[in-house]
């Protein structure tokens, strides 16, 4: 990463009275002490010196921007937070059958969970079979992540996703209310009657949009058991199904 300053005019910085009792430019000039030039003198000996250094400094900044150039072709842009919503979204528009099955807020919340046990699960076999190279460009210049790094930037983008996804459930579940809240109260209103719209089918309702308690705690927790027990994993025996449904939350 290039990082550029700018010097602010001195001057504008200055307290006025500073700048009233300044010297003229002619008494500064006044003040100033001339030096003499010094004269050095380089044999050809090390005119020789200085040219084959130049040479060698050259070929080597030359093999760095090749290599700098050849790396860059791999680097990737990492978002772990969007692939983890993405992927989300997509294992819970799997579990509604296309919207066809309505989902609670603990379906999609699991929708998460094995969102990010999927990711987890990928990064770690893309190191161990040794397919995996991400490279990356920061301020340090261009690198290849470490297994531990992938893990770590999946873990805070796993958080990050986890308080976005609880504030607007809780957002949702009290929109909620308050429409239903209003429906009820124009239909008690036209019919008369005091009341018409259906409890059962108004209780389903505001149980989908119930935000579960301590939902993001549950979550969070749910991702570190799910790396205790995938510690343990034996591909042989184990699935990662098999993981996920004792993080599950109900």
């Amino acid at each position: 990463m290039r990082v550029t300053s700018q010097m602010n005019n001195p001057m504008l910085m200055m307290p006025q009275n500073s700048i009233m009792n300044q010297k003229e430019p002619a008494q500064l000039n006044n003040n100033r002490v001339t030096e003499n030039p010094v004269k050095v003198s380089i044999s050809q000996e090390g005119y020789e010196h200085i040219r084959s250094s130049l040479q060698q400094n050259g070929q080597e900044t030359y093999d760095m921007v090749v290599r700098k150039i050849e790396l860059s072709k791999k680097v990737r842009v990492m978002n772990y937070g969007y692939d983890l919503s993405m992927k989300a979204v997509e294992l819970n528009e799997a579990a509604s059958e296309n919207g066809t099955k309505a989902l609670s807020v603990a379906d999609r919340a699991n929708g998460y969970i094995s969102a990010y046990a999927s990711m987890y699960d990928e990064i770690v076999k893309g190191y161990e079979n040794g397919t995996r190279e991400i490279y990356v460009e920061d301020e340090f210049g261009i690198h290849r992540l470490t297994k531990e790094e992938e893990l770590k930037a999946l873990d805070e983008a796993y958080k990050r996703e986890v308080d976005d996804f609880v504030a607007m459930e809780k957002a949702n579940e009290q929109a909620y209310a308050i429409v239903t809240e209003a429906v009820k109260k124009i239909a008690s209103i036209k019919s008369g009657s005091g009341a018409s719209v259906s409890e059962t089918d108004n209780s389903k309702a505001m149980e989908q949009h119930k935000v579960p308690e301590n939902l993001k705690g549950r979550m969070l927790s749910a991702a570190d058991i799910f790396k205790q027990n995938y510690a343990a994993f034996n591909p042989d025996t184990d699935s990662l199904s098999q993981i996920l449904s004792r993080v599950k939350i109900s």
